[in-house]
């Protein structure tokens, strides 16, 4: 799957907006995802300062790449397999992906538009199918991102 290049342009422009919010997404993120799941503490270290840099790092790939994700098909594989190893799930991808995109949505308000939603969707489900099929074969297909 292929984003339309109106959908690059909303991640790009939403993520620049989101990078420079006074809160950052992934602290936010990190937060909320405790808060309403907090199931998935089990699943990260104690000091999550660590994880936050990194999961910004990722994001801000997935944006340079956004054109061909397909380049990041190598990093995505390693990192699907190291997230077996730490107990995630494949059902857990959808949680991450609403929380993700919810919090985006928190972050930019009305200017989070349902065409930038999309947008941002059709990114984690094209990310998450990766990840999802690399680790979890026998899942793959399974990844629905509105669930």
């Amino acid at each position: 799957m292929s984003l339309t290049a109106d959908q690059i342009r909303l991640v790009r422009e939403s993520y620049a907006l989101i990078s420079r919010a006074p809160t950052r997404y992934s602290d936010a993120f990190y937060y909320r995802l405790l808060l309403d799941h907090p199931f998935a503490r089990a699943l990260f270290p104690d000091d999550m300062a660590h994880q936050i840099a990194v999961f910004s790092k990722s994001i801000d790939a997935l944006v340079e790449n956004v054109v061909d994700l397909g380049r990041l098909h190598p990093e995505l594989s390693a990192l699907a397999r190291r997230h077996v190893q730490y107990g995630v799930k494949p059902y857990h991808y959808a949680v991450i992906g609403a929380v993700l995109i919810d919090t985006f949505a928190d972050i930019l308000a009305d200017r989070f538009t349902p065409a930038t939603r999309q947008a941002w969707e059709a990114v984690y489900a094209e990310t998450a199918g990766v990840m999802i099929a690399d680790a979890y074969p026998a899942a793959a297909g399974l990844f629905d991102p509105g669930s």
